[in-house]
């Protein structure tokens, strides 16, 4: 196409090449690309519509739309005659075609249209098939002009066909994929090439995705070809990829791996500084004081314990605990106390402890105590087995028991509710034979009463008594709480009193 001058266009399809009004011409847009990975120049073109020749001369001819276009026609739009128009009447018999026919349309002769269909039909064909059609023109007409052109080119495409073929076949012959990856940072690869290898590209996605999405790798020498991703393409747990290599004739062949079974690079999350080790601390007093018997002071015990504890996790060594004791009290047994009234024994312990908490489950552990002391007599011991049912941070339940040589052994069951904000509360029950629920002879009493002699004191063991205690606690601060405590225990009915005690408890 040479001008568009409004509905016109003029083109250079004239009469010396044959053409004629009424003729119709196939209008198309040719592209001249840079493949953006190989580098190679991509010629091809593009059908947008046909035009009518409405006047025709020797060197140029004026033509219009045939129908509606595509695209508007440009100047350098590539015409080609197709069907031509309707013949002329013929001459009568003896008469000669009209002067104006004979000297302005010469015709195209079948060998040059059948070359021109042959190199459309080849339009964007690989050197193989144009091979293969150039002998095969050559084979079935070779008288034809065109024949010796022909050969020339098939024999030329087939040494470029050789010279590839012989070319080592294009590979990636070293990769070293990295151990890992850190989340949110960039990621540099490179790969060795051999062969005629004239780009590269890099497929990625995260698992699960569907699609992959594709980074060409740039240049970087000779046979290495490299890609930096940038940091919001690695993401935890890990980048999935394959390459595939472009060859000299601009196709994608596999190079690693493939979208199928890809290779796997795993990301990991960028390591974020943690805080210094530490652990929950809690220091503790504990007093009680119960009276078993309606305040006569012959049935009394008074206990003061304290700790230091450290908690460590939910789950395994939960927590330890260190702590001391001193248990006083006066017993004996009911028959001795009520009914003859003889002098209660005294009865005493000074301790220390050592008590561990094993985790489970974050809701199931055991705790155990070891203890070890003075008595009267010389050094005592003891010990508590604990099992816990929830977190020692929530409302949880304790269920357990303890021997105290020389005092006695009690059942402890313990709630302890932590439902409302500020304010702990415990409930506890105990059955008990302390203090006075060890065996004794005369050697090993004293009795209460400053003038009371042997033979007027209650050596038997004591009776198992019952005991119910609630505790009510109060957070000062988010580290201190104070609580207040009482209770009731009795062993029957007419041997029973109230009891007393509290806590302060600070933790950090």
């Amino acid at each position: 196409m040479v001008r568009v001058d409004g509905d016109d266009v003029i083109v250079d399809v004239a009469g010396k090449l044959g053409a004629a009004e009424g003729d119709r011409l196939e209008l198309w847009r040719p592209l001249r690309l840079k493949h953006p990975v190989t580098g190679r120049m991509v010629v091809d073109r593009f059908s947008i519509g046909r035009l009518v020749l409405k006047e025709v001369r020797s060197e140029l001819s004026l033509a219009h739309a045939d129908g509606e276009l595509e695209q508007p026609p440009l100047p350098g739009d590539v015409v080609v005659l197709g069907a031509k128009s309707a013949p002329e009447k013929a001459s009568a018999p003896g008469e000669s075609p009209p002067a104006a026919s004979r000297a302005t349309r010469p015709r195209v002769d079948d060998a040059s249209r059948g070359v021109m269909q042959l190199f459309e039909r080849l339009s964007g064909a690989d050197l193989a098939t144009r091979v293969r059609a150039y002998e095969g023109y050559v084979r079935d007409f070779p008288d034809s002009r065109y024949a010796p052109t022909l050969h020339e080119e098939a024999m030329a495409l087939r040494r470029l066909l050789e010279i590839h073929r012989a070319a080592p076949r294009p590979v990636v012959v070293h990769f070293k994929a990295p151990d890992s990856a850190v989340e949110g940072l960039p990621l540099s690869l490179v790969i060795e090439t051999r062969g005629e290898v004239t780009g590269a590209l890099l497929h990625t996605r995260r698992p699960g995705d569907v699609a992959y999405r594709t980074t060409p790798l740039a240049s970087r020498g000779p046979d290495y070809f490299g890609v930096t991703l940038p940091a919001e393409r690695m993401q935890h747990p890990e980048l999935e990829y394959f390459v595939e290599i472009v060859d000299g004739q601009g196709a994608a062949v596999s190079g690693l791996a493939d979208a199928k079974q890809p290779g796997k690079i795993p990301v990991e999350r960028v390591p974020r500084p943690k805080p210094p080790l530490g652990h929950a601390s809690t220091v503790s007093v504990t007093t009680d004081y119960a009276d078993w018997n309606r305040l006569r002071g012959n049935d009394v015990v008074w206990q003061t314990e304290g700790y230091f504890g450290l908690r460590f996790s939910d789950v395994g060594l939960r927590a330890g605990r260190t702590g001391f004791g001193v248990y006083r009290g006066v017993g004996g047994s009911l028959d001795e106390l009520d009914r003859e009234g003889k002098s209660a024994r005294r009865v005493g312990l000074t301790y220390g402890y050592l008590e561990g908490e094993l985790g489970f489950t974050p809701s199931a552990s055991l705790i155990a105590r070891g203890v070890i002391g003075l008595d009267d007599l010389g050094v005592a011991g003891g010990a508590q087995l604990h099992v816990r049912v929830g977190s020692d941070r929530a409302t949880n339940l304790v269920l357990g028991g303890e021997i105290l040589d020389g005092i006695g052994a009690r059942l402890i069951t313990q709630l302890e509710l932590r439902s409302f904000e500020r304010w702990p509360i415990l409930f506890r029950t105990e059955v008990t034979n302390q203090p006075a629920g060890s065996r004794t002879d005369e050697s090993d009493v004293r009795p209460d009463e400053p003038h009371a002699g042997i033979e007027n004191t209650s050596l038997r063991r004591g009776e198992v008594g019952a005991r119910a205690i609630a505790q009510l606690g109060y957070e000062l601060f988010p580290e201190l709480t104070v609580a207040a405590r009482g209770s009731y225990q009795g062993r029957t009915i007419n041997h029973a009193g109230p009891g007393f005690g509290g806590a302060v408890t600070y933790s950090w």
